[in-house]
């Protein structure tokens, strides 16, 4: 058996004065996860260059060359990538491919005549079982 008593205490109740509730101590409460010192430390001139805020030669300076030789390359290469369009071509085909309203096929449409036979035996088949019950 499992006994929940709610922080009090461990004590019989008379009835007539409630049992005194435990306080647990506050726990601190943080507003961040991640404290806001020491931000700016090493990698801040670089996010400052990324930002447009400082030029380059400071920067290479105080990172080092190959840092801002690789963020080089990689604005240029998203730059590249961002201007990329599909070609007319490819466009066309998949515009081609798509149906013409999606979602309005009709299921009508899609039934071969053979299964429309079988579809209407089954039908007969329901409806004279139906008239034999209620006879």
């Amino acid at each position: 058996m499992m006994l929940d008593n709610a922080g009090f205490e461990n004590e019989k109740i008379t009835g007539r004065e409630p049992a005194q509730r435990r306080d647990k101590p506050a726990e601190p409460l943080y507003d961040r996860e991640v404290p806001l010192t020491g931000t700016s430390g090493g990698h801040g001139l670089l996010h400052d260059w990324l930002d447009g805020e400082v030029d380059a030669m400071r920067a290479s300076e105080v990172e080092g060359k190959s840092k801002i030789e690789l963020w080089t390359r990689i604005n240029a290469e998203s730059e590249m990538l961002r201007r990329r369009v599909t070609p007319v071509g490819v466009q066309q085909r998949i515009m081609a491919s798509l149906p013409e309203t999606p979602g309005t096929t009709t299921w009508w449409k899609q039934v071969t005549p053979v299964s429309a036979i079988a579809i209407a035996v089954a039908l007969l088949a329901v409806g004279a079982l139906i008239i034999q019950a209620v006879r």
